[in-house]
């Protein structure tokens, strides 16, 4: 292709992978089916120390301690190409000293990318001991989810209706690892949303919110199933 493909409204998600290991660094190859353009969101949480991003070299990163002593940190870019990541095709990261530590690799295609967020955290909240927790609330474009807890039992997380459960970064059932949940949806969302249900009790959690930056048009977008900003005949008309 000449050029790479205009930005979309809503960023469509590809693919993801990642896994749970121990030791000092962290690599993980990116998903096949990648394009040249395809947006990159790259998330390595940590339960001991700060992660540091090795490969791709020289791309802002954003991290933050939550409560319970959890390091998670982000980076998010554009996929130009094999130069700049490990073997050409995987994303590294460090945690000094090791210990245990969850990487998870997400891929939209479609994305603004030159609207890439400074801080790709839009909104992270925190929760101790409990079941279920209330959605965040969407920011519009695509967002992306992520519900990391620190759980030993954990199998199951159910995001409510709207919210399209992603591949799930999970352990091994009776260890208390860092296990990641993601789901995506469009839009801004303008009805209540129920909560993002635990199949047990966990320690910790924090829902994280991304923004899959797309093409801002500033033109009114009908979304179906949309009951409250998108009815015909009330907020919506066609022309």
């Amino acid at each position: 292709m000449s050029k790479y493909p205009d930005p979309a409204y809503y960023p469509m998600w590809v693919d993801s992978n990642g896994g749970i290991r121990d030791g000092e660094y962290r690599t993980f190859k990116l998903p096949q089916n990648m394009r040249l353009g395809d947006f990159v969101v790259s998330v390595c949480a940590a339960r001991d120390e700060k992660p540091e991003l090795l490969d791709p070299f020289g791309n802002l990163t954003a991290t933050r301690q939550l409560a319970n002593g959890t390091w998670i940190s982000c980076v998010m870019w554009r996929y130009d190409g094999t130069w700049n990541l490990r073997g050409g095709d995987s994303v590294r990261w460090r945690v000094p000293n090791g210990g245990g530590a969850t990487v998870a690799n997400y891929v939209y295609r479609g994305a603004e990318t030159r609207d890439i967020p400074i801080t790709p955290f839009y909104e992270i909240k925190e929760y101790a001991n409990v079941s279920d927790v209330p959605l965040n609330s969407p920011a519009g474009n695509t967002t992306l989810f992520l519900a990391l807890t620190a759980a030993a039992k954990l199998t199951n997380v159910k995001f409510p209706v709207g919210v399209t459960p992603r591949k799930p970064i999970s352990g091994s059932f009776g260890e208390f690892q860092l296990l990641l949940h993601s789901g995506d949806m469009p839009g801004t969302g303008s009805e209540n949303f129920d909560k993002i249900l635990f199949d047990t009790t966990v320690p910790a959690a924090a829902i994280i919110t991304i923004k899959i930056p797309g093409n801002a048009d500033k033109q009114p977008v009908w979304i179906l199933g949309d009951q409250t900003a998108s009815v015909l005949g009330q907020t919506t008309y066609l022309q």
